[in-house]
């Protein structure tokens, strides 16, 4: 007599060593694409700030030059641009908080420039704000402070790892974190170690690093 062979046929246990690293493969290619994908969303966004930057730096001073007084600090805004603006003293400092905000509400009222503030502030591309100082740590001009807060504008904490604000230098400055238009604020106002030595930290990974920008 004929042997019935079964219908069914026992499964293979286990996976063989083609199939083991075909999936090391493939979860390796999603890795990196992973990885990939975080990096351009990262640069994208910096590339954002810089040209936020660019922006009020070229609205603020086509402010001063149509006005004759820096953002903020215009004697009659109230006068010349709008009046619900507060007006600025004339001593041509923006150094208090109600400065920065000052200079802020004259910029977005002037119609130089289209910014969305939030609680006087306008919000930067990675988050954080931008604050407005003529007098940080000695160093001479009007700079654009990115920071993640601060309520005094003088004490601020860091907004981007090192490696990021290292971007942002080399991108449109020289690459040096205490030289040129692009610096990294330390000290008695900074926390962190986003600089040692007056070189960039890139052994540190937190986001400590306070950007300044110099407008003029």
């Amino acid at each position: 007599m004929r042997k019935t062979r079964p219908i069914f046929r026992k499964t293979k246990q286990g996976f063989s060593l083609v199939e083991i690293a075909i999936a090391v493969l493939v979860i390796s290619l999603i890795a990196t694409f992973s990885l990939k994908g975080k990096e351009l969303i990262r640069t994208a966004k910096l590339r954002a700030v810089i040209e936020q930057v660019e922006t009020f730096r070229i609205a603020a001073n086509s402010f001063s030059e149509k006005y004759g007084a820096i953002p903020g600090d215009l004697k009659n805004a109230k006068e010349l641009i709008d009046e619900s603006l507060e007006n600025g003293n004339g001593n041509g400092e923006i150094l208090s908080k109600d400065d920065v905000k000052r200079f802020w509400s004259h910029l977005s009222k002037s119609g130089l420039v289209s910014v969305e503030l939030v609680n006087g502030y306008p919000i930067s591309k990675i988050g954080g704000y931008f604050s407005v100082s003529s007098k940080i740590e000695g160093r001479p001009g009007i700079w654009l402070i990115l920071s993640k807060g601060t309520g005094d504008n003088r004490n601020f904490s860091g907004i981007m790892t090192t490696e990021s604000a290292y971007y942002i230098d080399r991108s449109i400055d020289n690459g040096l974190p205490l030289e040129g238009d692009v610096q990294i604020m330390k000290g008695q106002y900074a926390t962190g170690e986003c600089i040692v030595e007056s070189k960039y930290n890139f052994k540190n990974k937190n986001e400590d690093c306070v950007v300044l920008f110099r407008i003029w």
